[in-house]
């Protein structure tokens, strides 16, 4: 039997150990155990046996919540969940809810803000569950904001944004490009990403095919901050917005193209930019 495996028998004894002497000793017998389950959950660590090192970290958590433990306890988790992360993510992402739970139960906002972040990422990337990942970095916004954490809290509603339009989401992606631009035109540290994230909504307004409303968001970009009149971002979207308008894609292209020549488009923008393309040939055939 491994070192590990005596370890966890030892703390299932502890912790099971009933009559007189186990009653007697109350919360100290779940603090005994939550300790041997750490133990043994780091000896599965050292032997790589990850999954067998979460599952005892998280029999610890609960024995220190018996134990009335739960700023332990919520670190506990925390440890559970980085042992499963790239095992079960499932499974990790569940442990880290509950550590999450307990850190705002306690008034931790901002420690819950982080991982909340780093649930949003399990959810994202390891899960595929883009509507839970888009809603936990929205928490994860609101949580720094309120803790006057504003550039992290603008970094998380940016990811909103983006896997937002993405999903097509439109009206969401654009009243968090729109959140983050207010936020970031006071501050000298950001105000040079705002013609970023007013190219970034004035594209979702074009994807959603409301015209008239990109238009009037435009106008409303280049009142907010007059140095956004004079971008290439800003000139791009009035040649998109008349291109679409002229059913032109051809000229549509080639703006486009000139554009990124410049400043090269990553694959967000070059994402949008052809489902607007391709939209512009569907209203092209509908008159037709």
């Amino acid at each position: 039997m491994s070192d590990a495996q005596a370890l966890l028998l030892k703390a299932e004894k502890k912790a099971s150990s009933t009559g007189f002497f186990g009653m007697l000793s109350g919360s100290s017998r779940f603090e005994e155990a939550a300790d041997l389950y750490i133990e043994a959950a780091n000896a599965f660590r050292l032997n790589k046996d990850m999954a067998s090192a979460g599952s005892a970290f998280e029999k610890a958590a609960e024995m220190q919540l018996k134990s009335e433990a739960k700023d332990e306890a919520a670190n506990t988790y925390i440890e559970a969940y980085k042992a499963l992360k790239k095992v079960d993510p499932s499974e990790s992402a569940r442990l880290l809810i509950q550590a999450i739970t307990l850190f705002t139960t306690k008034g931790q906002f901002r420690r819950a803000a982080t991982y909340k972040q780093d649930l949003a990422g399990l959810y994202e990337i390891d899960l595929g569950d883009l509507e839970r990942a888009m809603d936990a970095y929205d928490d994860a916004g609101e949580w720094f904001s309120a803790d006057g954490a504003e550039s992290l809290a603008n970094k998380a509603w940016l990811k909103v944004a983006e896997i937002a339009a993405l999903r097509e989401d439109y009206p969401r992606a654009i009243a968090k490009y729109e959140l983050v631009a207010k936020n970031s035109l006071t501050n000298n540290l950001t105000k040079w990403s705002v013609k970023d994230y007013f190219f970034r909504s004035g594209l979702c307004h074009i994807a959603n095919k409301d015209i008239i409303a990109a238009k009037r968001a435009i106008d409303e970009y280049a009142d907010a901050d007059p140095s956004f009149f004079q971008t290439r971002e800003f000139v791009l979207l009035q040649d998109v917005v008349s291109a679409y308008e002229d059913g032109d894609q051809e000229r549509f292209t080639d703006k486009v193209f000139q554009f990124d020549q410049f400043s090269k488009l990553d694959k967000w923008k070059t994402t949008i930019l052809l489902r607007i393309k391709n939209s512009i040939s569907e209203e092209d055939e509908n008159i037709l």
